[in-house]
């Protein structure tokens, strides 16, 4: 492995549901970046493929760092006994914290607080604003669907992107990745799009074309949603079946546990703009019980 590489940032889900092939190839995770001197650093919590991988990375003798957000919910889930945890004001600044600390950054099977993670790193890398590699882990397929809906925008630069099938792939590649030349790299700003989302309107977020920009934008706005941050009716206008791989991946993540069913009502997606502005206007708000639905003991 590149011994540049000190520090991988995973994302991951923190469903206590999914299947154990997920959650395996997760505790193995942790052991390899435990054994290859690596540091972790990750989200925090004590639930799911989360506190899989950051006890099994601690207990083979990494050092952990958690970044939690104290104002979600998930902040009730803090796993305790890791190297530092360290205590952020929102969602945001979770996210560019342990994107500032990565030097690589891996994404395994997760739902919308995981795509919403990876698709950030894509989209401030369209913009040229870092040089660090996302390896997306497909797990028996998980992402099969999701891989091939981001290879299609117009917006998707392939230089960042590292897709690899089984653990012991990420390190081999990560050492051959090369990083993109970028001249005059800056770092001073790396946008997000919550606090355009969560602004004080009722006003629904309508996503009309399918790019790596609109589409962080659409994730980071249902994975909002799912925590209570916002109650904005959420629709994808669906013309000539541009999110139908996007879509099918919803309906994985939903499958595999790693959203609730629930979940997939917090969205409506319609390829006639004036249907899709009709059911927007009547959809019911959604409540979802994190703790037991999705987390579980």
């Amino acid at each position: 492995m590149n011994n540049t590489i000190k520090t991988i940032t995973v994302y991951l889900g923190s469903s206590g549901h999914c299947r154990d092939v997920f959650k395996d190839s997760t505790i193995k995770l942790g052991e390899l970046i435990a054994n290859a001197g690596k540091n972790l650093v990750y989200g925090g919590m004590d639930t799911g493929l989360m506190g899989r991988v950051a006890k099994s990375a601690y207990k083979n003798g990494a050092d952990v760092i958690g970044i939690i957000p104290m104002k979600l919910k998930d902040s009730e889930r803090i796993l305790k006994g890791i190297t530092e945890t360290i205590l952020v004001e929102e969602l945001c600044d979770r996210k560019k914290k342990m994107f500032l600390k990565a030097d690589a950054i891996v994404t395994m099977p997760g739902g919308f607080g995981t795509v919403d993670e990876a698709l950030e790193i894509l989209y401030w890398g369209s913009l040229k604003l870092h040089q660090k590699p996302i390896v997306i882990v497909n797990i028996d397929g998980y992402w099969d669907n999701l891989i091939s809906y981001i290879r299609t925008l117009p917006d998707f630069n392939p230089a960042y992107l590292i897709i690899v099938d089984t653990i012991d792939e990420i390190f081999p590649s990560l050492s051959e990745w090369q990083a993109p030349e970028i001249i005059g790299l800056k770092h001073e700003h790396y946008p997000h799009f919550e606090d355009e989302i969560c602004r004080n309107t009722q006003e629904p977020i309508i996503i009309d074309e399918a790019t790596v920009e609109n589409t962080y934008y659409a994730i980071c706005a249902l994975g909002l949603k799912q925590l209570g941050k916002h109650n904005r009716a959420i629709g994808f206008l669906n013309t000539d079946g541009q999110f139908n791989k996007l879509e099918a991946w919803i309906e994985d993540a939903a499958r595999e546990r790693f959203i609730t069913q629930k979940c997939t009502t917090l969205f409506a997606i319609e390829k006639d703009e004036f249907k899709l502005r009709q059911i927007l206007k009547n959809m019911d708000d959604v409540e979802i019980d994190l703790h037991n639905d999705k987390w579980g003991q």
